[in-house]
Formats: C-alpha cells, structure tokens, sequence
C-alpha cells in the first residue's frame, strides 16, 4: 500500500486513508485474480487500471485484451530525417507548391 504523504493530520483522517488503501488493493486483487486469464504483476495491472479510469471499458476488455502499455522503440528501427542546412529556403518551398 504505498501511502507517501497523509492528506489530513488527525487521527482519523490517516485511520481513514489507510482503510482506503487497504480496500482499493483487496478489490484491485479480487478483480485481477478473478477476471484475469493470465495473472500478470499487481503493478502491471494497477497500471492498467490507472490508464483506463477515464474511458468506459469493461473489466475484462482491461484485464483480457489490453496491450502492456507504452513499449520502448530501439533506436536502430526508428525513422530518421535527414536535415539540411537550407531546408526552409525559397527555392525548396517553390519546389513543394510548384
């Protein structure tokens, strides 16, 4: 439950953000462990979770059928543009509209 900082100061402001805490990862572990084909790592799934709050997708679209997230690209598949020393020169912008 990684609670960092505690919104209110008294006792029952921090009694009820860790109730909180503890509640959300029970029900984010009964949700991965039951709709879940594949259990992937707690963090992943948060992950996930994060990710979809603000979209209308059903559990099991998230849990079953979403991708990992963002992947890294190696370098040496990325696209590279070869830059000019002259690219907004007259004579290329009257080739690109001529």
């Amino acid at each position: 439950m990684q609670i960092k900082t505690f919104v209110g100061t008294s006792e029952n402001a921090v009694k009820s953000q860790i109730y909180i805490a503890m509640i959300t990862f029970m029900l984010l572990e009964l949700i991965r462990r039951t709709i879940a084909k594949k259990l992937p790592a707690f963090s992943n799934f948060v992950e996930k979770i994060r990710m979809s709050l603000c979209f209308y997708l059903s559990l099991d679209y998230v849990c079953n059928t979403m991708g990992e997230g963002a992947k890294r690209i190696k370098q040496s598949k990325q696209m590279k543009i070869p830059l000019s020393s002259d690219f907004f020169s007259q004579n290329e912008q009257l080739s690109l509209y001529g």
